[in-house]
């Protein structure tokens, strides 16, 4: 093993130039001016195409995944260089990609790009790094600013604040400062099986957030649609509309064994079924709550479980279950 550490490119903010910011390709000359960067034991692969994160999308994810599979037994851990807007989905779906991950798999990016004065990016890195290459951490992770986050319980909650990042609903992995703290008991425990990829997804699904006043006859062209299934963003715990209407959508969905995901619009707290009146009807619908997981994790989890074939009622049992900690 010549390097301890395999540092793979996807693009975003980090190394970006220019007005208006876009992807460099020349990854030496972005850190000519720190030098730091080349004395760590890390091998740089850059994908073919670098892309700002909102162009992210399933076949880079794929890519991603196979790149890690390829590598996995030559490194001590992996570091992923990615944009800031769609990071959180990234590390939630290679979450689920990866079982039995025995070693960590940190993201990063940064507010700033690097070539910039009052760069985040530098400290990221770094921290990064380090964490991937002394902590034996089992966890696909996002690092940002001084803490080290579950990655699919990970959220951009802020724009351009150097604290972009905060997971609502789990602790903390990390907090750095003068010294790394790791909480341990707050991390996945070690794999007793061997590291498996699971590389299938089906992106086949459509994202629909409640709001007053909503239309639900527009929902209907969705049924003539190949959709195979809806992430409902609700109000609250749950809660969502009683009209005839929108039941009668919903009543349709079911019996075209469409699976229907529940999801608070809230940063924090939980889906909770049968609380209010208004969600009780979920009950009988065949609605799933996704409790307190992340928009960003209900999404990838339903186009991980999507693309494994399972039927509809298998997609109802697998989506409640906890596969990486993404879940309570």
């Amino acid at each position: 093993m010549k390097h301890q550490i395999l540092l793979i490119n996807t693009g975003g903010t980090i190394g970006m130039i220019g007005e208006p910011l876009h992807p460099s390709k020349n990854w030496k000359e972005i850190t000519k001016n720190h030098p730091i960067l080349w004395d760590f034991s890390v091998d740089y692969y850059q994908m073919q195409n670098l892309v700002d994160s909102s162009d992210m999308n399933p076949s880079i994810w794929l890519e991603l995944a196979k790149i890690i599979k390829e590598n996995y037994d030559n490194y001590k851990g992996f570091v992923i260089l990615h944009g800031t807007d769609t990071m959180a989905y990234t590390a939630s779906i290679l979450s689920f990609f990866c079982k039995n991950l025995g070693k960590p798999i940190i993201l990063t990016g940064s507010q700033v790009p690097l070539a910039k004065p009052r760069s985040d990016a530098l400290q990221n890195l770094i921290t990064a790094i380090q964490i991937a290459s002394q902590y034996k951490i089992p966890e696909v992770c996002i690092l940002f600013r001084d803490t080290l986050l579950r990655g699919n319980r990970s959220k951009k909650v802020d724009a351009s604040n150097y604290f972009g990042f905060s997971s609502p609903n789990y602790p903390v992995l990390g907090e750095i400062g003068a010294e790394i703290k790791i909480s341990w008991d707050k991390i996945l425990p070690p794999p007793k099986e061997q590291f498996q990829l699971e590389e299938e997804l089906s992106s086949d699904i459509l994202v629909l957030e409640i709001f007053p006043g909503m239309n639900v006859n527009f929902y209907h062209s969705i049924l003539q649609s190949q959709i195979k299934g809806i992430i409902l963003k609700t109000f609250g715990n749950g809660n969502a509309p009683t009209s005839p209407s929108f039941l009668s959508f919903l009543k349709e969905l079911q019996e075209r064994k469409i699976p229907v995901i529940n999801v608070t619009q809230c940063i924090r707290g939980s889906v909770e079924h049968g609380k209010y009146a208004c969600s009780q009807s979920f009950l009988s619908l065949g609605v799933v709550s996704a409790k307190d997981m992340t928009t960003e994790a209900s999404i990838t989890k339903l186009m991980y479980l999507l693309g494994k074939k399972y039927s509809y009622e298998e997609i109802q049992e697998n989506f409640q279950k906890n596969f990486a900690g993404e879940i309570s």
